[in-house]
């Protein structure tokens, strides 16, 4: 069973200049789709990563917990208007600055198995899926092999 028998098409796809306050305005509604959010080129070429985990680092980062758990940032509204002065500091940042360039990939062509030892080595939710030219054609996730395996064992 190949890659490209289990993977998802249905992507995040961003240039390295989008803003992080856009796509994750994208993210509110979508259902389906990518794990994570990938940073392409003009010809669909993969140039970085954004997984949710560094998203939420941006928008809750390790002060704004300190703080919290100290009691310096109290109550429900307390916490809303640090993580909203927070967002406000990052949503112009470019998703260019933030991307993992050295994510691992994994090739359409390639056994299932390839990709869930990249996975799992990595512990990612999920792995980017290039065709023989290098160009972002999928996603494949944890949860998508691990149905594929349940349906067929």
């Amino acid at each position: 069973m190949k890659v490209s028998d289990l993977m998802r098409t249905n992507l995040i796809k961003v240039r390295p200049q989008a803003h992080i306050g856009h796509v994750l305005i994208w993210y509110n509604g979508m259902t389906n789709t990518s794990r994570n959010t990938y940073v392409v080129d003009d010809k669909g070429g993969l140039l970085g990563v954004v997984t949710i985990f560094d998203f939420l680092y941006m928008i809750v980062p390790q002060p704004v917990i300190t703080a919290s758990l100290e009691g310096s940032v109290q109550g429900r509204d307390g916490l809303l208007r640090t993580l909203r002065r927070n967002m406000a500091a990052i949503a112009d940042t470019e998703v260019g600055s933030i991307m993992d360039t050295r994510f691992p990939m994994a090739r359409a062509d390639d056994l299932f198995v390839t990709a869930h030892a990249l996975i799992m080595e990595r512990r990612a939710n999920a792995v980017p899926v290039l065709d023989a030219k290098g160009l972002l054609v999928g996603e494949i996730s944890r949860r998508m092999i691990l149905g594929f395996l349940v349906q067929n064992l």
